[in-house]
């Protein structure tokens, strides 16, 4: 018999997820929040996009959200990116309150923490990296907006908004052409990756780079040597498809400079990893270049970060399953050292369902909006993994802005779903049965 608890910690944090949603979708369809009044469902739209940090948009932000809006999304990407009781942990230590045992599970929780003991000294780390790299990425945006603005506060606000988009790997911003216009700037190209990158790789990472660096430890972690692996090979491999296939063969592209193909490049191939910023209109890029964004997106960043996506150490656990399999092994190894079975169990299911989920959302998509099915599955991915890339037509709106009520519901869903977890959500809607001790016999089964 299930034992379900109504309040188990992947249940509370979608609720959680789901009024905070509510919340500012009422605040972003008050008529200062906007330009012009929007519908209940383009603001739930937006306010899911923002707290999921997806970054997918059917509202030009700069154009159709007042200042007032975009605090309020900027709020809601803060709360998504860095999870909602991050926040109520953090006002609670300023008034000097304690938090409880279920308190201290849900945040274990919401951090991808893998126990409550040490939860607290991890949680008050994460808040210093997040909010000390979000600053240095303001100070570093802001003379490259500056020179075009020559607007100091307009062009605070504009650096500050960026910064925090881009580490959460949002992928909102106050351009109507994301940063198309910065193609060929070298600075605004390295700062925004840099965040990105370092939002992506995980708290877990950062920590122990840290105390790697400040000579706490001799060796960094198996899991952060997995992460900087899978990182380093996926940003190298999206890098070289990008330049050697699409920028040199594609007619669209072929006149570009150097400088631009090599920087756009590298832009494409990291925010693809969940960012959703872009350099370049990719209403415009091929086919086959597309669908080979779709396995970047749904790989997506590393766990116990600001990314979304199956995440890279879920794909690189099952690569090396099917690997040690084809070679006769009996454990998956990696450093000398064995990766756990419950963990390859997860990673399998976690790979399995989001592909099941993802593929039969796009077709139920294609097929109810009429719209092709490479488009449909990138617009699709690209919600699930939170990315907010999109083939919509100049980059100024997502594809999805075109769809009936319906089809926007269930990119909302995607978004929440992939914000969450796929394994999270299905465990929190359905529970989880109590463990059994009976061992049954083994049936014999020919594959």
């Amino acid at each position: 018999m299930k034992q379900i608890s109504f309040f188990s910690p992947a249940r509370i944090i979608l609720i959680y997820f789901l009024i905070i949603i509510l919340g500012g979708a009422f605040l972003l369809k008050l008529p200062i929040s906007t330009t012009s009044p929007i519908s209940f469902i383009d603001a739930l739209f937006t306010s899911t996009s923002a707290v999921t940090v997806t970054g997918l948009i059917v509202r030009d932000t700069p154009r159709e959200f007042t200042f007032f809006g975009q605090m309020v999304i900027l709020l809601l990407i803060q709360v998504g990116g860095l999870g909602y009781m991050t926040f109520s942990a953090f006002f609670l230590l300023t008034l000097k309150q304690r938090l409880r045992y279920k308190e201290k599970l849900v945040l274990a929780e919401t951090l991808n923490y893998p126990e409550v003991y040490g939860v607290m000294k991890f949680f008050k780390k994460v808040l210093f990296y997040a909010f000390t790299i979000e600053i240095a990425g303001t100070l570093f945006l802001f003379p490259i907006f500056y020179q075009k603005i020559k607007e100091p506060a307009k062009a605070l606000w504009i650096a500050l908004f960026h910064s925090i988009s881009a580490f959460n790997n949002a992928g909102f911003s106050l351009f109507s052409d994301s940063f198309m216009s910065y193609a060929g700037c070298i600075s605004l190209n390295l700062v925004i990756t840099t965040l990105i990158i370092l939002g992506g790789i995980g708290f877990f990472v950062l920590e122990d780079l840290e105390l790697y660096l400040r000579r706490k430890k001799r060796n960094l972690s198996v899991h952060t040597k997995l992460v900087f692996l899978i990182t380093a090979f996926l940003i190298l491999a999206g890098f070289f498809w990008m330049f050697l296939v699409e920028f040199h063969l594609n007619p669209l592209f072929k006149n570009l400079p150097l400088k631009n193909k090599i920087l756009m490049s590298y832009f494409t191939s990291v925010t693809t990893r969940t960012a959703g910023f872009t350099t370049v209109d990719l209403s415009k890029v091929s086919e086959s270049t597309l669908f080979f964004l779709d396995i970047l997106m749904f790989i997506g960043g590393s766990p116990g970060g600001t990314a979304g996506g199956v995440k890279t150490i879920t794909a690189i656990i099952v690569f090396l399953t099917i690997w040690s399999y084809i070679r006769g092994k009996n454990e998956v190894l990696f450093c000398k050292r064995a990766i756990p079975e419950d963990t390859i169990k997860k990673s399998l299911v976690i790979l399995s369902v989001g592909f099941l989920l993802e593929t039969m959302v796009a077709l139920i998509l294609s097929r109810i909006e009429n719209t092709p099915v490479v488009y449909t599955l990138f617009e699709t991915v690209s919600a699930f993994s939170t990315v907010g890339l999109s083939v919509g037509n100049g980059g100024v709106l997502s594809y999805c802005a075109s769809f009936e009520t319906f089809g926007k519901i269930l990119i909302i869903l995607s978004m929440l779903i992939g914000r969450v977890g796929f394994l999270s959500f299905l465990i929190a809607v359905a529970g989880r049965a109590k463990e059994s001790k009976i061992k049954h016999i083994e049936a014999k089964i020919l594959l």
